[in-house]
């Protein structure tokens, strides 16, 4: 009796049930491995593969597979016998072939979401990654690097909802300051409060130039070159240039911009999208086509970020 069950090398095989997509099998069952199925590589006219844009060549493209199995039918054989004056048959039937492995998936651990509000960041973190949960920080201005400076606010998902193992949870925080004043001499009567300095008067344009830049900062790190660019550009806000150099040297006489802390700002960005050398990202921060930091407020964002 012969076995007909197909034997499947290991390799990639198209994922039925996932148009365009593959799954790996290792020789013993389906794995867990997915990935996109092979498209044509565009051909240069000198028969090499044709380059794609500079602006597309670090694209991150990431598929998503879908669990799929194939089930194999082996056939079924008989031999019929018979003895002498003897008219009944009988057969056997060969055992049903195994059917190839079907991939299956594993069971996922749901988890609750603890709570975190009011933690420092490295509590929330530690409370989180113990429930077997990553963390990603999210905060409105600022770098989060040292944890036991920042409070959590909230999370999302909200404390007591229902996750998955291995989930990420984004915990919002904001940056504590805690300033002791110090204690006034006994004898000496208390000081009178400095007069503020009187806020100049706006012109309808420098005022709006002032909103866009504070919605700039906001944003992502700029350095005072790049927001300089992206508030006079014809590209970017199109305001004039003294409105644009009124805008930024407000912000700078109030403190509302600190561009060590916008250097830092940018360099974690880049970090988060892709990885950097020390040289690299120096060269990013400061390219007159990249942020337009100055050395040294480069060199503070590299070692914010530990480079």
């Amino acid at each position: 009796m012969t076995d007909n069950t197909p034997a499947y090398p290991a390799g990639w095989y198209a994922d039925v049930n996932a148009p365009g997509t593959e799954r790996y099998y290792d020789g013993q069952a389906w794995t867990n491995q997915s990935r996109p199925a092979p498209t044509t590589v565009p051909v240069a006219a000198d028969g090499t593969p044709a380059k794609a844009p500079w602006y597309r060549r670090k694209a991150i493209i990431i598929p998503v597979g879908i669990v799929a199995g194939i089930i194999v039918i082996g056939g079924i054989g008989g031999a019929i016998s018979g003895g002498k004056g003897a008219t009944t048959a009988a057969a056997d039937k060969a055992p049903a072939a195994a059917a190839a492995p079907v991939a299956e998936e594993a069971a996922e651990e749901v988890v609750a979401v603890p709570e975190t509000t009011g933690l420092t960041a490295k509590e929330a973190a530690a409370l989180l990654e113990n429930a077997g949960l990553e963390v990603d920080f999210s905060a409105t201005k600022g770098v989060v690097l040292d944890r036991d400076n920042w409070t959590v606010l909230s999370s999302t998902p909200t404390s007591g909802s229902t996750v998955k193992a291995g989930d990420t949870i984004v915990v919002n925080v904001e940056k504590t300051v805690t300033e002791a004043a110090p204690a006034p001499a006994e004898s000496a009567p208390a000081a009178p409060a400095p007069a503020q300095p009187e806020k100049p008067a706006m012109s309808t344009a420098q005022s709006s130039a002032v909103r866009s830049a504070e919605s700039y900062l906001s944003f992502k790190g700029f350095s005072r070159a790049g927001l300089t660019e992206q508030l006079t550009s014809e590209y970017g806000e199109g305001f004039a240039a003294e409105d644009a150099e009124f805008a930024i040297a407000y912000l700078e006489s109030t403190g509302a911009v600190d561009w060590n802390q916008e250097a830092a700002e940018a360099a974690q960005s880049y970090l988060d999208f892709k990885g950097f050398s020390h040289d690299g990202l120096f060269d990013q921060l400061t390219s007159e086509y990249g942020e337009q930091f100055t050395a040294d407020q480069a060199n503070f964002g590299l070692a914010a970020v530990g480079l």
